[in-house]
């Protein structure tokens, strides 16, 4: 029999237990919620399961693995996006044969299952739902049914005055595979709000099944506590863990017989010197209570140190690696994050969560990335905008800007009023691009600045990007002095009659205008009258750029030009789908080009008439190769270190020296500093042409290279058919952080027989075609394999030998 679990929950409600694993991993007495999951789905003979995952997903895989330790079969579907718990769900329907349960990884109960599914297919019902009386039903799906248990009315959290029943939905159901039909693929589309209203409005078979027995959503910390000690009393009757003194102590730990432990799980490796006293509390794994400390109804979570004679008083959940000092106190009702160091003596009234060390380091390069309105929240950014205030200086002047998202507006108003609290000026350009934001202050207008936007990545996370007084991003030396500024706290707030103000500057469009058009020939673009298609994908762009366009004589097709804060990140399914559409519409109008910009102004895509993209690498040569053309006498350009050895190729042509820097947008700026640099390419659409900005501009990057093909009398596939064509194939490979060092040691000491570039990872130079960069990922657990070459076949068999070397490496 089969089962589907829906594991994919964030568990927000439950931190600081859930900042480092997921909400289906937390343990109730020493064993994880999920793992109770399995023994009951055992017990009813389900043994083929599906697992949907999204939130540190790896926890969990980790964790039951392929089920065969559970006499399971056990895969796992992982969605791309948020598709709700139906939407979800639908993933999983070519793994399901008959009909299936679904049920939450994070419950805990005992229902009979079995019950469950012999009601169901007594009624011979489409959909069944597993009901439960519950003394306070507001938090909770309410259900009414008739007398012959089929479900007559369904309300979703519902108010106090729209309670109707005590009778609740437990998030538990049995399914005909049929239920398949009415969930639509690729939706977001959710059982209670979506799929059950519907099966009630068309009159399709939907029942509700009454169980008796334990069970308990485990929604916030209080419940947590209460399902742990429930479970320890033995409410559940597959759950036996009371030893003879009414605990539940794991083997591995060390409990002074002077200790008084009362009514407690005490995890793993926990130490409790002699008079220490526990009572009723929960303690995880590698936890050192010292000598006389006292912790009453509390969470302890792993790695953490309880200090001499300190009292934690109840309802205190302590995050991981924390360290109480001796004689301390903790109020009631706290929580403390992950990290956290409580002096000796120190007496805690407040809560210290996100804003304190949330975040282990705030920077990734010259931004703050953070989940929006949670680790980005009001407060978070209010403080920041009082450090960046401090480190600026008193009576100076900020830019700062946004994108069209209502979390952006939040958050930079939270950062405008932190850095006015510090004394300074805030020069408010409002909704903008970063392109304006850096030309404001090339221009003189501050002395740094900051833009906040909508990730173009992720739609629940927020960045915040700071800018150095020139435009340029902000140097990690900077960066770094900000970050020490905000975990000292070591910062001061202006006198209150030197508190600062805001202003809003004028003619932010007409100057950039000015210095757009004096960068360009314009008569050269206007005398080619070209036609174009282009995409603004719902960003700012498409508030200026039409007018500039119209200084060039130029026939444009419009798309995406409306302002969306819906649309302007998209998934890569998203984002297809627009270029198809696009790609489709300069393909039936046959125009010389189609341009996409994205939503922030700053990369851009290029489709010739045929409507095929030219991707990253070859749009580079391309725009190299007529930027060359154009000026013939240029002596340097700067691509990155992964960018293609045709650059090399074409450059040889010219006489021009080829600088590699590393992928960064700060190492592609610190190019432009070399005077004889007159190009800086990237290899995601990224262009900058020094003598109008430093730093990547969509807007005039378009522009610039209708110029270019003006003045070289070419098109796109011209370019490119004279253009030498090599063979490269990219390989991610899986790399924990602790083990990238290693891989590189290794890949350098293994191929010390090649030239090796150390500009960013290690690139192997073989001939002035052939090469394989070794790189490891910024952010996420990977490492980049590249390899080029001037032969298909050759580079398929370096890239087998070098991907076999690399996990060699990772099994050592």
């Amino acid at each position: 029999m089969q089962a589907i679990v829906m594991a994919g929950g964030f568990g927000t409600r439950l931190r600081p237990l859930t900042n480092n694993i997921p909400k289906p991993v937390v343990p109730i007495a020493n064993t994880p919620i999920l793992e109770h999951l399995m023994a009951l789905l055992k017990t009813h003979g389900i043994n083929d399961i599906t697992v949907l995952l999204y939130y540190q997903a790896e926890h969990i895989k980790n964790l039951l693995g392929d089920g065969s330790k559970y006499g399971m079969s056990i895969r796992y579907v992982k969605p791309e996006q948020d598709f709700g718990t139906a939407g979800a769900v639908k993933l999983a329907e070519e793994f399901i044969t008959d009909d299936f349960l679904v049920i939450s990884g994070d419950v805990l109960t005992d229902f009979s299952l079995t019950d469950l599914r012999n009601f169901h297919k007594e009624k011979d019902s489409t959909a069944t739902i597993s009901l439960f009386s519950a003394e306070n039903p507001l938090q909770f799906g309410i259900v009414l049914t008739d007398n012959e248990n089929k479900i007559v009315r369904f309300l979703e959290k519902p108010s106090s005055s729209e309670v109707f029943s005590d009778t609740i939905n437990t998030g538990i159901y049995y399914f005909k595979k049929e239920i398949f039909d009415y969930i639509p693929a690729g939706e977001n589309f959710d059982f209670s709000k979506d799929l059950f209203p519907h099966l009630l409005a068309n009159q399709i078979p939907l029942y509700g099944f009454k169980n008796t027995g334990y069970w308990r959503d485990v929604g916030n910390l209080e419940e947590y506590i209460y399902a742990n000690l429930e479970a320890l009393r033995g409410d559940l009757h597959y759950i036996k863990v009371k030893d003879a003194k009414g605990n539940c102590i794991d083997p591995s730990a060390k409990i002074s017989e002077a200790a008084f432990v009362e009514n407690s799980i005490i995890g793993k490796n926990v130490v409790v010197e002699a008079g220490a006293s526990i009572k009723n509390s929960i303690l995880w794994d590698n936890i050192y209570v010292s000598s006389k400390a006292r912790i009453l109804f509390d969470v302890i979570c792993k790695n953490c140190r309880i200090g001499e004679n300190a009292r934690v008083n109840d309802f205190v959940f302590i995050g991981d690696n924390c360290e109480i000092g001796k004689n301390a106190f903790i109020s009631s009702s706290i929580k403390i994050w992950d990290k956290k160091r409580i002096e000796n003596n120190a007496k805690v009234t407040r809560s210290l969560i996100y804003e304190d060390t949330f975040f282990n380091e705030l920077f990734t390069d010259s931004r703050i990335s953070g989940l929006s309105n949670l680790q980005v929240n009001p407060e978070f950014a209010s403080k920041l905008g009082s450090v960046y205030g401090a480190f600026i200086g008193e009576s100076k002047k900020v830019v700062i800007a946004r994108d069209i998202d209502d979390i952006s507006n939040m958050i930079k108003r939270s950062i405008s009023s932190g850095i006015m609290s510090a004394g300074l000026t805030v020069k408010d350009l409002q909704v903008s691009s970063i392109p304006l934001l850096r030309q404001e202050l090339k221009g003189g207008a501050g002395s740094g600045g900051i833009f906040v936007r909508k990730s173009p990545f992720d739609k629940a996370t927020t960045d915040i990007i700071f800018f150095d007084k020139d435009g340029k991003d902000l140097s990690s030396s900077k960066t770094k002095g900000i970050e020490k500024l905000y975990f000292s706290e070591e910062y001061q707030r202006a006198d209150f009659f030197m508190v600062g103000s805001i202003k809003y500057p004028e003619r932010t469009i007409e100057k950039y205008k000015e210095h757009f058009l004096r960068c360009l020939d314009v008569e050269a673009i206007r005398k080619r009258r070209f036609k174009i298609v282009l995409d603004y994908s719902h960003g700012i762009t498409a508030e200026y750029f039409p007018d500039l366009l119209g200084e060039f004589n130029i026939e444009t097709v419009s798309l995406s030009a409306h302002l969306d804060k819906d649309k302007i990140t998209r998934t890569q399914e998203e984002f297809d789908i627009a270029f198809r559409q696009f790609s489709y519409v300069v393909r039936s109008l046959n125009y010389n080009f189609g341009f996409m910009i994205d939503s922030g102004g700053e990369k851009i895509w290029i489709m010739n008439n045929d409507g095929e993209k030219v991707d990253g690498d070859r749009f580079l040569v391309l725009i190299t190769k007529m930027f060359l053309m154009a000026n013939p006498d240029t002596k340097k350009i700067a691509v990155p270190i992964q960018a293609t050895r045709e650059i090399d190729l074409v450059c040889e042509e010219f006489g021009t020296e080829v600088v590699r820097v590393k992928d960064s947008h700060y190492a592609m700026m610190t190019a432009c500093d070399d005077k004889d640099v007159k190009f800086v390419g990237g290899t995601k659409g990224g262009f900058i042409f020094p003598e109008f900005l430093y730093a990547t501009d969509g807007m005039f990057a378009i522009a610039k290279i209708l110029e270019l093909f003006a003045k070289t009398k070419s098109n796109v596939h011209d370019i490119l058919d004279d253009t030498p064509r090599l063979f490269m194939m990219k390989e991610n490979i899986e790399c924990t952080k602790e083990e990238k060092g290693k891989v590189i040691r290794r890949f350098m000491e293994d191929n010390m027989a090649y030239h090796q570039t150390l500009i960013d990872g290690v690139l192997l130079t073989f001939n002035k075609t052939d090469t394989v960069l070794c790189i490891p990922d910024k952010s996420r657990d990977i490492i980049h394999l590249n390899v080029e070459t001037d032969a298909q076949g050759k580079t398929d068999a370096i890239i087998r030998d070098f991907k076999k070397k690399i996990k060699s490496y990772l099994s050592e």
